[in-house]
């Protein structure tokens, strides 16, 4: 289907909706109450809405089709996968990820999720890359005081746990359709924002006008201080011609629900403005030294963009039966530290 989506995309062509009506429907009334219930009121805003919500779901479904993964987190993955390997500093940190993620352990307290063998999930992470000094190889020759890149991956999180690797991939569509509209209303709180700004400014700079004008007038003219009156008053005038011309302008920009109906519309036709991923691939060897691609291991990952954040990362699966109630990590602090 994913393959189906991109295609589409990318032929510009008219087609057929790859989603049905039921699917459409639901995320277009998804988007109307979250925006805003009024555009209801707009004739035809069901069919009106169905070519850009469309386009906004294909776009995310396309984009998350390319997360790698899954890739199994067990503890003997972490002993023969590279990939697991370069993510994680020792087995226990992969226990102690799953076993204190309240997200994975209320997915895993479903009834629903009893006879499961894995979990799934999107794992989001961290990146650094840093300069140190170590060993290399150098031909036959070790030399030491060898300027090396490591890639260190920190943070790790899990997001959207589910019973399959398909269900994490449309639940990150759900959630990204979602940050969309939340942009839409994130635009018009910034723009009634601005507008009672700028209405609070114009009403300061009359008063302040209105003060000096009646000082202006108790003043013996040709004095310093009547000059001085005179000259502010000018660029209070200059001041608050600026802020009269940008109110109109914010004024009339968002006046009408057509006006929100077309703020919707634009952020659901530029989803590639606020949602974005690229596949990376790092190739790493001992102790995550970037190395050639002859002498290492490919380590891939998504480079998320949602809004100003970013992270990176891959679907992963976990057997169930790893799955303990305290990890290691979490018992030995427990000893150190206490209760």
């Amino acid at each position: 289907m994913f393959k189906l989506i991109k295609k589409l995309l990318s032929s510009g062509e008219p087609h057929a909706s790859v989603y049905s009506r039921d699917e459409l429907d639901k995320h277009i009334e998804m988007a109307v109450e979250q925006f805003d219930s009024r555009l209801k009121l707009i004739p035809g805003y069901r069919k009106k809405l169905a070519p850009v919500v469309e386009n906004a779901l294909a776009h995310n479904d396309a984009l998350i089709a390319e997360l790698p993964g899954p890739i199994d987190l067990s503890r003997q993955a972490y002993s023969s996968d590279p990939r697991v390997n370069a993510y994680f500093g020792s087995a226990d940190q992969i226990e102690h990820l799953f076993s204190h993620s309240a997200d994975f352990r209320e997915f895993v307290k479903r009834p629903e999720s009893f006879s499961l063998t894995h979990g799934y999930a999107l794992m989001v992470m961290s990146r650094q890359e840093k300069s140190v000094l170590g060993h290399a190889q150098v031909g036959d020759m070790i030399q030491s005081e060898v300027m090396q890149r490591v890639v260190n991956f920190t943070g790790h999180q899990l997001v959207k746990p589910a019973d399959s690797e398909e269900r994490v991939r449309y639940d990150l569509r759900e959630r990204a359709f979602q940050h969309l509209i939340a942009e839409a209303v994130l635009k018009l709180a910034r723009h009634t924002e601005e507008k009672a700004d700028l209405n609070r400014e114009r009403i300061h700079l009359k008063m302040e006008l209105k003060t000096l004008q009646a000082e202006d007038g108790a003043l013996d003219f040709g004095t310093a201080e009547a000059d001085q009156t005179r000259s502010r008053a000018d660029q209070l005038r200059k001041q608050l011609a600026e802020v009269e011309l940008k109110h109109d302008k914010a004024s009339s920009g968002l006046e009408t629900i057509n006006d929100y109906f077309e703020l919707l519309v634009t952020v659901l036709n530029h989803s590639d403005n606020y949602c974005g991923l690229k596949n990376r691939t790092d190739c790493l060897g001992q102790h995550n030294v970037v190395v050639d691609s002859n002498d290492g291991s490919e380590v891939p990952y998504a480079e998320i963009r949602i809004g100003d954040q970013q992270r990176y990362g891959v679907i992963v699966k976990y057997p169930l039966s790893e799955l303990k109630e305290q990890s290691r990590i979490a018992s030995q602090m427990n000893s150190i530290y206490g209760q």
